[in-house]
């Protein structure tokens, strides 16, 4: 039976994880205490938190804010990686530093309440982030925008040349 120090833990942290969009779970064995706090140093400077939580009581917090599906990846040393606005910043920020020290391995994760394996936290890695996509879309969005404006402009454009230079004769043969 549980005790209800676990309990209320594990009620604290389904309450923590219910609304949570992404996060990502690691493997963290073997690194050491510098490795350590240069990677909570970077990953806190991205919004991103990095949790170390007893296997039982994550697995049961997620299973209680219904995200159950990750509940298989809580076995050995794992800490629980969440945070920021973007999941593919965060699984940047993993799988470089899973290439930078080798001891951290991504297990898998959570994207907006979908359960993603390893080889799909690389793929997502490789993605560009929420800000560079908007920046793509608009530039996508702008680009036939401004295309028609032009189209539609010259040959007013034209056309006012075309008087100008009537003008201009007019001007002339009334002076002349």
């Amino acid at each position: 039976m549980a005790s209800t120090i676990n309990i209320l833990i594990s009620r604290e942290l389904a309450a923590r994880y219910k609304d949570m969009q992404h996060c990502m779970i690691v493997n963290y064995q073997g690194i050491n205490a510098l490795e350590a706090n240069d990677f909570r140093r970077d990953l806190e400077s991205k919004a991103i938190r990095f949790e170390i939580v007893k296997n039982s009581l994550a697995k049961r917090a997620f299973e209680e804010a219904g995200n159950g599906g990750i509940a298989g990846l809580f076995s050995g040393p794992t800490a629980i990686v969440a945070g920021g606005e973007d999941p593919v910043v965060l699984a940047k920020a993993l799988v470089g530093w899973s290439k930078k020290v080798p001891a951290l391995s991504v297990k898998g994760g959570l994207v907006e309440g979908r359960a993603i394996s390893t080889p799909e936290v690389e793929r997502l890695s490789k993605l560009p982030s929420k800000t560079v996509l908007y920046a793509q879309i608009v530039t996508l969005i702008q680009s036939p925008m401004s295309r028609f404006a032009m189209a539609v402009a010259a040959p007013l454009q034209k056309l006012r040349g075309t008087l100008d230079a009537i003008r201009e004769k007019k001007e002339k043969e009334n002076a002349g």
